[in-house]
């Protein structure tokens, strides 16, 4: 069962494909890269949020690629991570989200009514080289295991790699 941090945001599809990712959460870098996934929610009583799907529908699913401080930090002083995606599928997913006050929440893709082999990923356009060195990196390896998921029908976040030296 996949992993995936859901993210209840007003941020719109074109502002995450802008940025390469969605920002600023507070939450453990270390946790969020144990994840294969993010999904993101609709929070539609956000003044700024756009009227695309309704309040509480996950509308994309994106393959975390890496996290970074932001120098924003919460009224707690804990750090804000921003969530790097290499690639993203769009999803309309009506009642996603788990009526929770906090905006980050784990959980995994079969908790949302999510099935991994059906998603259409997108690449995201990055614009800085040295992120897009990273993200060639990480889909690389992203495709290596969704090869591999599918040469014995499994999905690819089933499968683990690992390099010994």
């Amino acid at each position: 069962m996949p992993g995936a941090i859901a993210l209840f945001t007003r941020e719109s599809v074109e502002e995450i494909r802008k940025n390469g990712g969605t920002g600023n959460w507070v939450t453990s870098a270390d946790r969020v890269r144990g994840y294969s996934f993010t999904v993101l929610v609709r929070n539609g009583k956000h003044p700024s949020s756009p009227s695309d799907v309704d309040h509480g529908t996950a509308f994309l699913v994106g393959r975390v690629s890496g996290t970074r401080e932001v120098p924003e930090t919460a009224a707690n002083r804990y750090p804000r991570i921003f969530i790097e995606i290499s690639e993203y599928a769009l999803v309309t997913v009506p009642n996603s989200w788990s009526k929770s006050q906090n905006p980050v929440w784990y959980t995994s893709l079969e908790d949302l009514h999510i099935k991994e082999n059906s998603l259409k990923f997108e690449l995201v356009p990055h614009q800085d080289t040295v992120s897009a060195e990273v993200i060639n990196k990480d889909k690389i390896v992203a495709d290596m295991k969704r090869q591999i998921g599918q040469l014995f029908n499994v999905p690819g976040s089933a499968v683990e790699l690992s390099i010994r030296l």
